[in-house]
């Protein structure tokens, strides 16, 4: 079977090592997504566990149309009865990158002309659409002349993870968040700070991923569920696998700190849904005004706001590296920020950055080393005075 795993631009890469690490064969990264091959173990094993992960489709089928009726054709073609029955609803999505078509709604009303005509032909009879919640979403994408017609296999999109009941403005999309951790290489060891936390999903992704925790709840339902090849048991195998690989005993300790006592509200309530509580430490606290710690991981969106004047934020980002150069030494720091001219004024050189989108603002994710006294030192610490 083929696959395509949609993800976030950026996050390509991040995402192609997760498949990898699930033992998914033939990887190969597009743009915003990843393409892989398995069996329904790997499908069922993908969707429970893929963290930056969006939506996985199953590839059916891909030709070259020269018109809106070659679509029809080409749809009807196919055997849908083999997927779903007269019984059973249908969706389609259709989404529509080319100079000769230009209306994916109405590409979306020609294959579903094909599906239903296809049935009634051989049924006399045809099934219904259901764009709420479908048996079997189709989707179709169409760039140029190529249509890769899939299906997907996941339902509502993977990024909404259960433990969220509570959010602030402008909240961090879960599978960005979970990206972040991933892309910054933390051990899962060191101590792990969001000084800046609002509802805390960089600090409940962080503790998922040190314990292993699947991304996703296993009574989700998931789009192939509602298929008629779906097998119970087989599902059932695959989550007892990944549940056996969960511990909790040995995390490390992780901190979310927040100005806002509505954030750490809102973050508390999402702690405990995820069961973290004994895991996550939270506090109401100002990162300007906090004591440090030394030798720790932190990891942070500061808040962005279009609104504010370019010299206010200027300011803002360089009181944000003073602050860590000043009470965090020996600490990594690893920023994501939309303002990404003001983060040249942090006064520090990033050692290692990515170009990302936070929704659909340009942001950059950089990391900064702070060295627990100059490095002059930390040369002669490590090898001593060597003049003579």
């Amino acid at each position: 079977m083929k696959f395509i795993a949609k993800t976030l631009e950026g996050l390509e890469q991040t995402l192609a090592e997760e498949l990898t690490d699930l033992g998914a064969e033939d990887v190969t990264i597009i743009k915003r997504a990843v393409l892989f091959s398995g069996n329904i173990v790997m499908l069922y094993r993908a969707n429970l566990m893929l963290r930056t992960c969006l939506r996985i489709l199953v590839f059916v089928k891909e030709f070259i149309i020269a018109s809106e009726d070659e679509l029809y054709a080409e749809v009807k073609k196919i055997h849908w009865e083999d997927y779903f029955s007269l019984e059973e609803t249908f969706a389609i999505d259709s989404v529509v990158s080319s100079e000769k078509f230009r209306h994916a709604n109405y590409m979306s009303l020609k294959a579903k002309d094909g599906i239903v005509d296809r049935f009634r032909e051989k049924y006399g009879s045809r099934p219904n659409v259901d764009t709420r919640d479908p048996a079997l979403r189709i989707n179709i994408h169409i760039r140029n002349t190529t249509v890769t017609l899939s299906l997907d296999s996941s339902g509502s999109s993977l990024h909404m993870r259960n433990y969220r009941k509570r959010v602030t403005e402008a909240p961090l999309n879960e599978v960005l968040a979970a990206g972040l951790v991933l892309l910054s290489g933390w051990d899962k060891m060191t101590m792990l700070i969001d000084p800046m936390c609002g509802s805390g999903t960089i600090i409940c992704e962080a503790a998922r991923i040190a314990a292993n925790i699947p991304p996703q709840d296993p009574e989700r339902e998931f789009g192939f569920k509602k298929w008629r090849n779906f097998d119970p048991v087989l599902y059932q195998m695959v989550v007892d696998e990944e549940l056996a690989k969960v511990k909790t005993s040995e995390l490390p300790e992780i901190k979310g700190y927040d100005i806002s006592s509505k954030a750490i509200e809102y973050a508390t309530v999402n702690v405990q849904t995820a069961k973290l509580s004994d895991h996550i430490k939270l506090s109401e606290e100002d990162f300007f005004y906090q004591e440090g710690e030394e030798n720790a991981f932190l990891l942070f969106n500061p808040p962005y706001d279009e609104r504010l004047k370019e010299k206010d934020i200027c300011d803002f980002y360089s009181h944000i590296g003073d602050k860590l150069k000043h009470a965090f030494p020996g600490c990594t720091a690893w920023i994501l920020s939309g303002h990404i001219e003001a983060m040249k004024h942090i006064g520090l050189k990033p050692s290692k950055k990515y170009h990302l989108l936070n929704g659909s603002i340009p942001s950059l994710f950089a990391r900064f080393d702070m060295y627990a006294g100059s490095k002059k030192q930390k040369w002669k610490d490590k090898y001593g005075d060597q003049q003579s």
